[in-house]
């Protein structure tokens, strides 16, 4: 049986415990992808440091390189990739892996960190060195989510508009179903034995959809990778409110 088959018997049992239908309480995981869709500026810093990370293609500039205009775009040569050379040297998707070693990345982070410490410059090179710092901390954030990360080289390859937040349209009834399901799982429950199954099913829908979304990138199937990034906010979401859970109140996220 697979993951997948495992994971709805799961949801199955627990439909048997509902009492009634219930609001849905889940929010999109919206800010932090309103965040890591800003696009970055040029800091006047030394040579060394200073650094332009455009999240996506101007509107403004025409795609010459793309016949096509509903085709994908390549990637801009700079971006938020460009700042971990060492943990991320092939860049993103497909020329790079989508998978990221968290602590290889960290550690480069830190290390970058500490060189633009705006205390580091006179004053008047701070103000330069705040916006790099910024912007450092926006990349790392973004690159260490795997949500965040798929969605980031989506906007990159000018697959989807940050503005319009396409990845948070939910079309799938199927998952629509599981999502109500397990949100009145959670609201009708009373004790933390009684969230262990949707926690497990939580657990394994996450895990399947970053090795969907990583498979799909390495062929680059964008469409796929879409479909399968609107399924990992929502589960994403479920995990975040069992992760908020206590006895007798509702979940609220507010991200």
């Amino acid at each position: 049986m697979t993951a997948t088959s495992k994971s709805a018997s799961r949801l199955l049992a627990l439909r048997s415990t509902r009492c009634h239908p219930r609001r849905l309480l889940f929010t999109t995981i919206s800010s932090h992808h309103n965040q890591s869709n800003n696009v970055a500026r040029t800091v006047n810093l030394p040579r060394y440091l200073s650094t332009t990370i455009p999240q996506s293609q101007s509107s403004s500039q025409p795609n010459t390189a793309n016949p096509n205009p509903n085709a994908p775009k390549a990637a801009p040569s700079s971006t938020y990739y460009t700042l971990f050379p060492q943990t991320l040297p092939d860049g993103p998707p497909p020329t790079g892996p989508f998978h990221i070693d968290p602590r290889s990345l960290r550690s480069e982070f830190l290390k970058r960190q500490q060189s633009t410490h705006p205390d580091l410059f006179p004053p008047s090179q701070r103000k330069s060195a705040e916006l790099a710092s910024s912007q450092l901390n926006k990349a790392y954030t973004t690159l260490l989510s795997p949500l965040l990360r798929a969605e980031y080289i989506l906007t990159l390859r000018g697959y989807i508009d940050p503005s319009t937040d396409e990845t948070s349209r939910l079309e799938d009834k199927e998952l629509l179903m599981e999502i109500l399901e397990a949100n009145e799982t959670l609201e009708s429950a009373r004790s933390e034995e009684e969230l262990e199954g949707l926690k497990e099913v939580s657990r394994e829908r996450v895990e399947e959809g970053v090795k969907v979304i990583g498979e799909a990138f390495g062929r680059d199937e964008l469409e796929v990778v879409k479909g399968e990034v609107v399924r990992l906010r929502y589960w994403m979401n479920v995990g975040e409110s069992l992760r908020h859970w206590e006895p007798g109140k509702g979940v609220v996220l507010q991200h």
